[in-house]
């Protein structure tokens, strides 16, 4: 299957790792992910009152977030899109629902009447060529009686050490879209569709680690400072008038 629709940047061969190179520290964060989306996957369990939810894992990456959120929650149907073929085939080989997507208007890619109560992703969005569209088009393929859609740590246009890293490593390429990424854009791209929404700078990364510093920084409002920070983007949509 080719993929000539597809914006997405994104390489077979790149790696895409992080100024964290320490293994016990991208265990920690790789936990810190974990549990923020069981958080808003216990919410909807409680809200729809039904542990069977439809969730779907945009830019599943190396499917440790999927393998690992599949075996917390057994009985939800985790699907999970992908641009890399090898990460793909790898993920199917092991048995799950995984596919390749080859288009950023999710809402024809999934023309079959697929709908979902939870999508999230991990640093994702931003590699996307146009980031408030394709967050629409997810919208649009949320269950009808409601859902949430959750994009965690992307990069904001002034993350420079991310910037930095990235034109160091000689993957700016396939990061370059982060310029387009603006937090207020976000909002008013949520806003047209619920109320219930935010779109917000996540702690600096020595931060989830040392809750000491965490603390100062929080009291002294630091980490509304985007030097090197991501964003996170929430929107939880209510059951649609007549269904």
């Amino acid at each position: 299957m080719g993929k000539n629709n597809v914006d997405v940047q994104a390489s077979e061969v790149v790696s895409y790792d992080s100024l964290l190179q320490n293994k016990s520290m991208h265990q920690n964060k790789e936990q810190c992910d974990i549990q923020q989306v069981s958080e808003i996957i216990d919410a909807e369990i409680k809200r729809k009152g039904r542990e069977n939810l439809s969730i779907l894992e945009v830019g599943f990456g190396n499917g440790s977030h999927l393998r690992k959120l599949s075996d917390i929650y057994k009985d939800a149907k985790f699907t999970g899109i992908e641009v890399r073929v090898k990460q793909v085939e790898d993920m199917v080989t092991l048995g799950y629902d995984c596919r390749l997507v080859e288009t950023e208007k999710f809402d024809e890619f999934f023309d079959n009447g697929e709908k979902f109560d939870i999508m999230y992703g991990f640093s994702v969005i931003h590699h996307m060529s146009d980031p408030y569209k394709s967050l629409e088009s997810l919208i649009k393929i949320l269950n009808p009686e409601g859902g949430v859609v959750a994009f965690i740590r992307e990069h904001h246009r002034y993350d420079l050490l991310s910037h930095l890293y990235a034109i160091t490593k000689g993957t700016w390429v396939y990061e370059k879209n982060t310029l387009k990424v603006k937090r207020k854009s976000f909002i008013h791209t949520l806003k047209k569709y619920t109320s219930d929404y935010y779109a917000r700078y996540d702690n600096s990364p020595p931060a989830m680690y040392f809750k000491r510093f965490n603390s100062i920084q929080c009291k002294l409002r630091l980490n509304r400072v985007p030097f090197w920070n991501g964003l996170t983007i929430y929107a939880k949509m209510e059951q649609k008038d007549g269904d």
